[in-house]
């Protein structure tokens, strides 16, 4: 929800009172803009089906001034002036008015018209309220009339005919009414929000409070920020600059009204205060960072304690302070006869009188601007002082007397802004427990002193200068290089603990899946079982049947059942196998799968022009496509006899003499010849494979060409050993008998 307009509207309030007054349209205007405010945040609650009671006790105090926002529309034109239909009499005023100045202006052209040569441009002007012509000075007699103003030149006149003077004084009067009525109308639309000046007062204070929680909500959401825990340490982490932040920048620029030339994005800063220490004291290179760290450390506090989110990483923590206390930047005063050494220890002395163990003490460059041995000596005591007030502090320096103290002193914490030796340039990241160097003579060369500039520097430093620069540049070397080497092991540590995780998931996934296939596999054997019992249930009903005609049942029919049984129940908990593991080539004598029948056999022959097979499984002969065939898990060659797929068969061999066998049976009637040979040859194979001794062709009589193929087709399979035609009961020749080779 919108929210603008309070800056404008709400000092208007404070002026509303005294009856006759009038405030200007831009002002009530803005007064418009605040009860419109006012309206939409009383009508935005309540929200459905969302429960906001602290915002609805907020919004509580806000009357409603629909009444009041009604008179905008009929008084204020968009651009802010009255509209002529804002009373009658003003509507009247200005239609006189309209009407008056045409008639004035019709005239005017009338006597520009017969007098054309007596004036400069044949246009109609106004001086002073009231119509008139620009005449030349020369030709002044030509036009009578009241004159009202003379041009720089001299040259030109600005006369006013007599014609129109009566015209011009009835336009004055009607426009001075027209002043009269607006006033009027301002003065009753002001007396109006006058008497709701109580309602304004406490509109205002809502919707300031509402717009102080929409602009941290806001500033909040805009730097993906953190609410810090409270506590007794300094903690910042990942913590960036408001003003350094590149996700502020286009807020920024409405705020400071220009846009920014900064192409890389602030640095994370990680601040830390370790348990007991009290005073965090930075050093380093200048424009390496330190200000801009105190400075965030502040802010930072103040935005929590004020409610906001902070632009920082979660884990941040910060105490509650009572005060904020800043020395920083140059406070020198030439009026006031201050340096800028004296300025600074004026607000130092400051600070110190005013800081108690609740506050948090900013100091920057503490000691700098005067004697460097003195500066220093200042410096360790202003912070001795401050340390035994208690509270948190944060300082910069350069002083080498008050790093090393710092070193030593219980309480203290030393920090150094690193510096990036091979790039040449800071990296603005806060290294705790070291001593971070000036580099002044690094930075006057980045600056572009003269090298004998440096070169002189140096020698007046001293070969000792020297030998301690050099072995500090080795300490932060051997520094970094240990922190980039504990910063890798974390980062190992840290992905070590991501993949354990990742791990865990796998593993309770694993287990899930297992879960799953378990019930699945418990779903298909009880599915299994069913279709086995009811398999049995069939063949043992046939063989009773069997019984009941007459016919004997051999021995091999029953085992056949049994060993069906066995088979399948074996397949129920047989491991998958990979396909892949058991592809490749096949050739004769070796053991084959066959796909589709769940079955193993010794390839016996292979034609592989027509695509087709011969199998023995379990002594059985198996006519296949050799497209199903695969070499088996243990597929070794076995010698074979040599197989022909062609064997000379006998069309009706004498009927057998060895009594009733099991037959299976299949009607083909009505199918044509292509569909019913590959049925016939898969009733071979299940006859084969199930024991069965015959196989009952039902084909019908027709045309003769189903009865034909499939005798054709019975003639080179090689698990028929014979074929007969039906007996006058089993059919005659509409059915075909084929005897198995079993």
């Amino acid at each position: 929800m919108a929210l603008g307009g309070l800056d404008e509207g709400a000092p208007l309030v404070s002026r509303l009172g005294p009856q006759g007054r009038a405030l200007p349209p831009e002002d009530l205007l803005d007064l418009f803009l605040l009860v419109e405010r006012a309206e939409g945040a009383r009508a935005a609650v309540p929200v459905p089906d969302l429960e906001l009671p602290r915002l609805a006790d907020l919004l509580f105090p806000l009357a409603s001034f629909e009444d009041l926002l009604g008179e905008r529309e009929p008084t204020f034109e968009s651009d802010g002036r009255l509209k002529d239909t804002a009373s009658a009499r003003l509507y009247a005023i200005r239609s006189s008015i309209q009407r008056l100045r045409k008639e004035v202006v019709r005239k005017l052209e009338e006597v520009a018209r017969t007098h054309a040569d007596a004036l400069t441009g044949g246009y109609v002007t106004e001086k002073g309220g009231r119509y008139c012509l620009p005449v030349r000075a020369d030709r002044r007699d030509l036009v009578g009339g009241l004159l009202h103003e003379r041009s720089g030149s001299g040259q030109t006149v600005f006369v006013e005919p007599l014609t129109v003077v009566e015209d011009n004084n009835a336009l004055a009067e009607a426009l001075e009414e027209e002043r009269e009525e607006v006033h009027r109308i301002l003065v009753a639309l002001t007396a109006r929000f006058s008497a709701r000046r109580d309602d304004l007062t406490a509109a205002v204070e809502v919707l300031t409070e509402l717009d102080a929680f929409q602009a941290r909500a806001e500033f909040s959401s805009h730097v993906a920020g953190v609410f810090p825990d409270f506590g007794d340490r300094l903690v910042l982490k990942a913590a960036r600059h408001p003003l350094l932040d590149r996700r502020l920048a286009d807020l920024r620029a409405d705020v400071f009204g220009e846009l920014e030339e900064r192409h890389a994005d602030a640095v994370p800063l990680d601040l830390e205060l370790p348990e007991g220490s009290r005073l965090l004291l930075l050093s380093g290179p200048n424009a390496g960072g330190k200000s801009v760290a105190m400075k965030t450390a502040g802010l930072f506090a103040l935005l929590a304690q004020s409610g906001f989110a902070i632009p920082a990483a979660q884990g941040s923590t910060l105490p509650v302070f009572d005060k904020v206390l800043v020395v920083a930047g140059d406070a020198q005063d030439l009026l006031g006869d201050l340096s800028s050494f004296a300025a600074a220890m004026t607000r130092t002395a400051r600070v110190l009188a005013e800081a108690t163990p609740r506050s948090l003490v900013l100091l920057d460059e503490l000691g700098s601007g005067t004697d460097p041995d003195e500066g220093a000596a200042l410096a360790i005591a202003i912070l001795e002082e401050d340390l035994a007030r208690g509270g948190v502090t944060v300082a910069t320096t350069h002083l080498s007397a008050v790093k090393e103290w710092a070193q030593e002193r219980p309480g203290v914490l030393s920090a150094a802004m690193e510096f990036d030796e091979k790039a040449g340039r800071p990296t603005f990241r806060v290294r705790a427990g070291a001593i971070g160097r000036s580099r002044a003579l690094a930075v006057a060369e980045k600056a572009g002193l003269p090298a004998r500039v440096l070169v002189s520097a140096k020698k007046r430093l001293g070969a000792k200068w020297e030998v301690a620069d050099a072995a500090l540049t080795r300490l932060e070397t051997e520094t970094r290089h240990a922190r980039e080497e504990a910063d890798a092991a974390k980062a190992a540590a840290e992905q070590a603990k991501a993949r354990l995780k990742d791990l865990e998931k796998e593993r309770a996934a694993l287990a899930a899946d297992r879960a799953r296939l378990k019930e699945k596999a418990k779903e298909q054997i009880d599915r299994a079982l069913a279709m086995l019992r009811e398999k049995t249930r069939q063949e043992l009903e046939r063989m009773r049947e069997d019984l009941k005609a007459g016919r004997s049942i051999s021995r091999g029919a029953l085992m056949t059942v049994t060993q069906s049984a066995r088979e399948a129940a074996l397949g129920l908990f047989g491991a998958d196998e990979d396909p892949a593991a058991h592809s490749g080539p096949v050739a004769v004598g070796m053991e084959v799968r066959i796909a589709g029948l769940g079955a193993s056999g010794r390839l016996l022959a292979l034609d592989a022009g027509r695509g087709e097979a011969e199998v023995e499984v379990k002594g059985k002969r198996v006519k296949v496509a050799a497209a199903a065939l695969s070499p088996a898990p243990a597929g070794r060659a076995i010698p074979v006899r040599t197989a022909a797929l062609a064997s000379n068969r006998v069309p009706n061999p004498p009927p057998s003499s060895s009594g009733v066998v099991a037959t299976a049976e299949v009607v083909l009637v009505g199918q044509r010849v292509d569909d019913a040979l590959p049925v016939v040859e898969k009733a071979i194979n299940d006859a084969l494979l199930s024991g069965k001794a015959a196989l009952r062709l039902v084909h019908g009589h027709g045309t003769g060409r189903l009865a034909a193929a499939v005798r054709e087709f019975l003639q080179t399979h090689p698990g028929v050993a014979s074929y007969r035609w039906g007996d006058a009961e089993e059919g005659g020749q509409a059915v075909t008998i084929a005897r198995l080779d079993v």
